[in-house]
Order: C-alpha cells, then sequence, then structure tokens
C-alpha cells in the first residue's frame, strides 16, 4: 500500500497490543487520555506525507507506489540531500523534541539492508534475506518501529549474560520448525504505543560464549506474550495553553517483558552469532545513517532552544544586556556548528565500495554526537538563565478565564507583548526546560547515543591520525635537522 495517512496509521495502533500504564492494561491507545495527544502528533507526521510528497515521498522501486522517502536505500549523494529534507520537515514539525519518530527506525533498516552482506557471514544467509525482505515489508506498509537494545539495569558490574542468573536478559529458550522462543525483558522501547513493530538488535557487544542472547529480529506488537510496561506518562490531563509540548509530545518509553514469544524464523535477522551481533552494527555503516538523522533533529531541537530563549529575551527586554547576548550567541554558535556539520556529512557523502550504496561522511556527525549531549543540555542551562523567574510567574489558562483576568492582562504583560503572549511564552519556556517531560528529555539527550563520554574517548581511539601525525613528524625532522651537533650529543 502507498503511504499511509494520518487516519490509517490511528487505526493500525488498534491490535489488541499489552501496553501498562499505571497498573491498568490500555485498551485504546488513540483514546486514552494520556496517550492520545502523541498519538495525533504521530497522526499529524503521517498526514505531512501527503501535504509535501515532494520531500516525504518516493516512488517505490517494487511496486511504484508513493512510499516514505526515509525507508530509501540512497543510491546518489543526492539521495543523501533528499532524505536530509524529509527528516527535516518531519523534526520541525515536532521541534525535535521526538527522537524516535519514525524516520529514526526506517533509516536504520535502510542502512541494514544495504548492507546485508554483513549480516549474512558465518552461514547467515537466510537471516540476511530475512532482514531484506523485512525492510521491504515495513517501506511498503509504512509501518513505525519501536527497538529495544539494552538489557535490564540489574548489575552492570558483570557481563549482561550473568545478571540475575542469566534470566532477565532476552535470550533464546528453544525453538519450534517455524519459530524461536524467547524470554527475558529489554529496554528501553521508546514510541511502544505508538509503533506497529517492535525490533531487537545489539546494543553492546557480548561475549563469545553468550550466543543465545546473541538475536536480531522483528515482530508485531500485538505478538502473544509481548507485555509494555510504560512509565510514568508526562502528558497528564492537561490544557494543551498549559503544557504545550507535554500533551502533544511525550512519546513515552517501555520496557519490554518477552514472555516465551514465538518469533516466526522469517523475522530473525541473527540467531546465535555473538560476533555478527557485534559487526552488524561495527562494520555495516549503521552509526553513518543513524547519527545523520539523529543530528539532523538535535540542530532542529537546538534552532527550537534558541528562537525560544530569542523570543524570551526580546519579549522582556534583557537581550539589551552583553551577558545575555553573549548566552544568546552561545545557544546560536552550538545550533551553527550542528547546522555545518550536517552539511558537511552531506557533502562529503561518499559511494560504498562495491555496493551502489552511498552513506553520508561520519567524520562530523561523529564529533556531533561526543557533544550534543553537552551542547543541548547547556541550552537548557542557558535558557533558565535567560528566562529567570519569569518561569514561575505563569498564571494557567483556568486563570486567564477567570475573576482576575483583568488584573493578569494589565500586570504581566511585557516590553513588546501583551500578558497573553508573555504567558504563553514562558509557558511553552517551561515546558521544555522544566516540566516533566522536559527533565525527561535532558535525561534522553544524554544517554540516547550513549554518554558523552565514552562516545568522544570513541572519537579518539577511531579517528585518523595519519595527517595529524604526518605534520607533528615533519616539523621534527626539521628540527633534528638544523640542530645535528645538538642531536649528536644526545645519540
Amino acid at each position: 500500500m502507498p503511504a499511509r495517512t494520518g487516519k490509517q496509521f490511528l487505526e493500525g495502533l488498534k491490535d489488541g497490543r499489552e501496553i501498562w500504564l499505571n497498573g491498568e492494561k490500555v485498551e485504546d491507545v488513540t483514546e486514552h487520555p494520556l496517550f492520545k495527544g502523541a498519538a495525533q502528533t504521530m497522526a499529524r507526521l503521517f498526514d505531512l506525507q501527503h501535504e509535501h510528497p515532494d520531500i516525504m515521498l518516493y516512488d517505490s522501486p517494487d511496486t511504484g507506489d508513493k512510499v516514505g522517502i526515509t525507508h530509501m536505500i540512497p543510491r546518489s549523494k543526492e539521495d543523501i540531500y533528499r532524505i536530509h529534507r524529509a527528516i527535516k520537515l518531519w523534526a520541525e514539525a515536532h521541534g525535535g523534541l521526538m527522537g524516535r519518530s519514525p524516520d529514526y527506525l526506517n533509516v536504520t533498516f535502510a542502512c541494514f539492508a544495504a548492507n546485508a552482506d554483513v549480516w549474512a557471514r558465518r552461514g547467515n544467509e537466510r537471516g540476511a534475506q530475512n532482514l531484506v525482505n523485512y525492510q521491504k515489508y515495513i517501506r511498503e506498509n509504512d509501518l513505525v518501529l519501536t527497538h529495544s537494545i539494552i538489557n535490564p539495569q540489574v548489575d552492570r558490574s558483570v557481563p549482561e549474560a550473568e545478571q540475575a542468573g542469566g534470566e532477565v536478559s532476552l535470550h533464546k529458550v528453544g525453538e519450534t520448525e517455524d519459530a524461536i522462543i524467547v524470554r527475558g525483558a529489554r529496554m528501553l522501547a521508546t514510541l511502544a504505543p505508538f509503533a506497529d513493530e517492535l525490533a531487537v538488535y545489539p546494543g553492546s557487544d557480548i561475549r563469545p560464549q553468550d550466543g543465545k542472547y546473541a538475536l536480531c529480529f522483528s515482530i508485531p506488537m500485538n505478538t502473544p506474550g509481548l507485555k509494555f510496561i510504560c512509565r510514568d506518562s508526562y502528558t497528564k490531563e492537561r490544557s494543551v495553553f498549559d503544557y504545550p509540548l507535554s500533551t502533544r509530545f511525550d512519546e513515552m518509553d517501555a520496557v519490554v517483558i518477552f514472555d516465551d514469544v514465538h518469533v516466526p524464523k522469517d523475522r530473525v535477522f541473527l540467531d546465535g552469532d555473538p560476533i555478527g551481533y557485534t559487526e552488524v552494527i561495527g562494520q555495516g555503516y549503521w552509526r553513518n545513517y543513524i547519527i545523520f538523522q539523529a543530528m539532523t533533529r538535535a540542530w532542529t531541537k537546538l534552532e527550537f532552544a534558541f528562537g525560544l530563549a530569542h523570543k524570551i529575551a526580546e519579549t522582556t527586554g534583557v537581550n539589551v544586556y552583553d551577558h545575555i547576548q553573549e548566552k544568546l550567541g552561545e545557544i546560536w554558535s552550538m545550533l551553527e556548528m550542528t547546522r555545518s556539520g550536517v552539511v558537511s556529512a552531506m557533502a562529503g557523502a561518499f559511494e560504498i565500495e562495491g555496493k551502489g550504496v552511498w552513506a553520508p561522511d561520519d567524520r562530523p556527525l561523529l564529533a556531533l554526537r561526543g557533544l550534543m549531549p553537552k551542547w543541548i543540555t547547556r541550552a537548557v542551562e542557558l535558557l533558565k538563565i535567560i528566562g529567570g523567574g519569569g518561569y514561575m510567574l505563569t498564571p494557567s489558562e483556568a486563570d486567564l478565564v477567570g475573576p482576575l483576568k483583568n488584573d493578569i492582562m494589565k500586570y504581566y504583560q511585557a516590553r513588546n507583548s501583551d500578558a497573553l503572549r508573555r504567558i504563553q511564552l514562558f509557558r511553552l519556556g517551561w515546558d521544555f526546560i522544566g516540566s516533566e517531560l522536559g527533565g525527561r528529555n535532558d535525561l534522553y539527550e544524554r544517554f540516547y547515543l550513549s554518554d558523552s563520554f565514552r562516545m568522544t574517548a570513541l572519537n579518539y581511539r577511531i579517528a585518523d591520525k595519519t595527517n595529524p601525525v604526518k605534520i607533528v613528524d615533519r616539523f621534527l625532522e626539521e628540527t633534528l635537522k638544523e640542530s645535528k651537533l645538538l642531536a649528536a650529543e644526545v645519540k
């Protein structure tokens, strides 16, 4: 079928999946008051595909139907630019707040399918073909995926297979003619209430002896034995005016429990190969694609933060002070460096040798991956300073229609704004920096692509040091030639 509309997407969520919130099973996430807002936001993303088909859609290479362009396997540098434009449009629709919008895993599986040869190693040709077939399936049916790639936090001081006797981490416990049987738990299935399918693939390396934990597969959300336990909802039953972000963009996170789940063998991509479990992420250009998507979204989120900071400063007049201008300039600088990094990644896109597939240059993206957990949290800190106590002086929508309305309109006005717009602006700011959703997003940005410490250290280990070392060696040689007597004495 062609790309879905928002209405079609919402209908697809009514499939009997087992979503638990506050001790109760949620019967219909599209109507539940704590899920409805985000469900509607997701539906809006699907409708945008049809409002901007020149950006969001392309002709399926198999059916000719119009399908989502973030499923595209790029075959040229221009394709990289086209995918970027679609990611950016979707990110602007949610201000960069939804880190697991559908394009995240669309891009991931396009990458996996484009590098199926890595999955096919050591006799896994069937698993690799299953993956290629699956990528086509989600593309042609315009499905939304969530994923759970990390085992639960029981005891991080020991290998995952040894936590709680090895029974908590997801593992294989049996097999039938048509399926493998899996048991255990995984985290953190962001977007679970609003996804059509759940994907499981590597989030960390495992030991050679832990083959039963080396599993990659994807199954429908309503698969028997699959349970999703959600964290607290940050939506609450609130006014959109009072909480303009929380009521619409809480994508939700969940722990997934696999209670002897049968995974059809045609949905299994890797089974029992701990070496392959490591290679499919490290050697398949995955980081090029997924960090490209993530940094395009981060660029948009920094745009949102800068726009918000500027409007708050301008509204209250504090932007006349140079120390506030310096803070605004710092946010802009982070924004501009992120934009430059994404543009550089597209400009440096290259063809993967022997595959006819193109990938963004990962060097600027890797640098951004190490910096972004610091930058976005820093932008939030600067927003707090710029807005100051104004975030705590915001009447609610109920106050604005109550008996003190006239007083509020008089005493809450700003330099170049009436009270209504000033209150609205500061409530938006508070929802971004200080609400439960704001706190969750701060934590999310710190860890969703691993923490800054580990990623920055990894950047050093994988960095191409050839030319920097060559420059230093040249200076050492030149110095040695000009100091022959001293060099002789040292020897």
